[in-house]
């Protein structure tokens, strides 16, 4: 699926120009044709990095801009990745309606997942002897008497009936794809007020039930109906231990619940898995489901199923990302934190610092290194000229019948014939000689030196937000790397 994205990705990028977006007057103008295609970009890098719900933002906000078939198709292929299969039929049919745009590639693929979600779609039909507010989930469905059914995602939904001056009724029901199930309610008159109770929980995916009936899973997108008097709240989730609170509501009030779920040691092994969060700045904080984990760093033994993972460091923003823990197996997060804008100034004027730093050692080094090998190679010739002269001055010394000979019985020629002086003429020139040498290849040195400190400077200097990252992600069986970053 995700390279069907990239796909539709380069589709979009090639096709940027106005045979790309929608020509209905009046015609985008030139902002709006840069912001939508900056979103659907954004949208694709969201959704390789697996981040769907982010994704799926971006892509709609580019939509908005600029309704768009390629976008379009991209929107339902990520409802089908997040299991909306209702969503994804939606938008897909929407695209398939007018598949102008869509290469042949892309409309066999609209029309395979479409193939496969429909399977994965149910209708429930809601009938009530009295008007009433239907909600599956939580959310709110329509009003009965409903007009048509009810399409839901297959698997398991709470059905929820509300009218005033009556109970509130609910019924969990399992739905198989391609079904339709009716649902009957006979509602019971109070002569109280519903009130409304919000219950929450740090803990995500935790089942909510209210007089033994379940009415969904945290978090719960909306209060909970429920008749005036006292009330039994339960939340359960595998791995922890269950609670349960006996609350007493008034008529017609709103009230707050807050229940905190605790990990049970007795639980069996099959019901746990690892979770390992990967910070990119060192000594972040991390939490899991508002407790602390230090843990999670090497890897936390938790509770499969899912977790709120949040990781802190100063002068970050906070990160957050729900983590979907496999049973028996290891689960890794890569927590890539964002710079706040003034730690992010701070880091660009260190970095500007260490790059004029680097450029400057780098070319002064460099000169110093340029200069003196060339000083070099001018006099490498003069040590060995020198020495030979030397040589000389040491042979005539040694030579018996020399004029400059050391015997003894020379001593008088020796110094007549200034010999001494001459070898010590030679043998200054000499020290000169290999002085300048020294200094050549000291100054080579120093130049290589300058120069690595400089490359050193500019290799290390602080990136900036937008440059572009390399690094690792990984959730549950499949991972791979990551560049972010603009180009």
């Amino acid at each position: 699926m995700r390279g069907s994205i990239f796909l539709a990705a380069a589709i979009a990028v090639l096709a940027a120009g106005a045979r790309g977006w929608a020509a209905d007057p009046p015609p985008p103008s030139p902002a709006a044709k840069a912001e939508a295609r900056q979103r659907f970009d954004e949208g694709v890098r969201l959704f390789e990095k697996g981040e769907n719900a982010a994704a799926m933002a971006e892509f709609k906000r580019a939509y908005d801009l600029i309704p768009n078939v390629v976008v379009l198709y991209n929107i339902g292929l990520v409802d089908a990745a997040m299991d909306r299969p209702v969503d994804a039929l939606d938008a897909l049919d929407k695209a398939l309606a007018e598949p102008k745009g869509l290469s042949p590639a892309q409309v066999q693929r609209a029309q395979q997942t479409r193939a496969e979600q429909s399977a994965r779609v149910a209708e429930v039909v809601v009938v009530t002897d009295k008007p009433a507010v239907v909600e599956i989930d939580g959310v709110d469905a329509g009003r009965t008497p409903l007009d048509h059914p009810l399409r839901v995602a297959s698997g398991t939904h709470v059905v929820s009936v509300l009218a005033p001056g009556f109970l509130p009724a609910r019924r969990e029901i399992t739905l198989a794809g391609r079904t339709t199930e009716t649902v009957a309610f006979t509602l019971l008159p109070t002569e109280n007020s519903n009130a409304h109770l919000t219950i929450t929980t740090p803990v995500p995916g935790a089942e909510v039930l209210v007089e033994g009936k379940p009415v969904g899973l945290t978090p719960l997108p909306a209060s909970v109906a429920v008749a005036p008097g006292l009330a039994t709240i339960e939340v359960r989730r595998p791995g922890y231990r269950s609670e349960t609170r006996r609350v007493r509501v008034d008529e017609g009030s709103n009230g707050t619940l807050a229940i905190a779920l605790a990990e049970d040691p007795a639980a069996p092994p099959a019901l746990k898995g690892r979770l390992r969060v990967i910070p990119s700045q060192p000594g972040a904080v991390v939490s899991v489901d508002g407790t602390p984990r230090p843990d999670a760093l090497a890897g936390a033994t938790v509770p499969a199923g899912p977790h709120l993972v949040r990781v802190e460091q100063a002068g970050y923003l906070p990160f957050e990302k729900a983590a979907d823990v496999r049973a028996g197996g290891d689960t890794s997060l890569l927590a890539e934190l964002v710079p706040t804008v003034e730690t992010q100034a701070a880091v660009e004027e260190s970095a500007r610092g260490r790059r004029v730093a680097g450029w400057s050692l780098v070319g002064a080094g460099a000169a110093v290194l340029v200069g003196a090998a060339i000083y070099a190679a001018v006099t490498h010739g003069d040590v060995g000229a020198a020495q030979n002269g030397l040589d000389a001055d040491l042979q005539h010394e040694a030579d018996p019948n020399d004029p400059c000979s050391s015997a003894p019985s020379n001593v008088g020629q020796y110094a007549l014939n200034g010999c001494a002086a001459t070898k010590s003429a030679a043998q200054d020139a000499v020290d000169s000689a290999k002085l300048k040498r020294d200094l050549a290849y000291g100054g080579i040195a120093l130049g290589a030196v300058a120069a690595g400190v400089g490359a050193y400077l500019l290799a290390t200097a602080p990136r900036e937000a937008t440059a572009p990252r390399l690094g690792l992600w990984s959730g549950g069986a499949s991972g791979g790397l990551l560049l972010s970053g603009r180009f």
